[in-house]
């Protein structure tokens, strides 16, 4: 009888470990650490309205390059620049010297009919990145954003 309670308790404790785990939210498992592109860049890269506007005149198949402050340089192939109403324009860069990713770029004439512009710079593959952000007057800029706290994983 002593051996059919040790063993007993044995399978319950086992059958409880096995469903806690089983319960365990993917997300809160530790995910392989990603690597980061932009480690050399400030947090916060300052450009124009003027510098942003230059992606909007190239199209698809040119090499287009904007120099920003800070030695940040976008250069690459322009995947698409399409008008897709008349008050929203993107454009999509492919950008060779970060790893193939994209620069996509909106320009967007608001309530207003004033020229905003809207944008990101990064990858889910990688941890870091980059959002244009509005300073108001003509001036943006690039800050740096942490993809793992913005993106959730899916592990689906």
């Amino acid at each position: 009888m002593k051996h059919l309670a040790t063993t007993t308790l044995m399978v319950l404790l086992i059958l409880a470990a096995v469903t806690s785990f089983a319960q365990e939210h993917p997300q809160n498992r530790a995910s392989p650490a990603k690597p980061a592109l932009f480690t050399q860049f400030p947090d916060v890269i300052n450009c124009t309205a003027g510098q942003l506007n230059s992606f909007f005149n190239s199209r698809p198949g040119e090499n287009i390059a904007v120099s920003f402050n800070s030695n940040l340089m976008l250069d690459g192939n322009v995947k698409s620049n399409i008008s897709k109403y008349s008050n929203l324009q993107t454009v999509v860069v492919k950008l060779a010297q970060f790893n193939n990713i994209s620069f996509t770029i909106s320009r967007i004439i608001d309530e207003d009919n004033q020229i905003v512009y809207s944008g990101h710079l990064f990858d889910p593959a990688y941890a870091d990145g980059f959002e244009l952000k509005n300073k108001g007057g003509g001036n943006y800029q690039f800050v740096k954003i942490e993809l793992q706290k913005m993106l959730p994983t899916c592990s689906q």
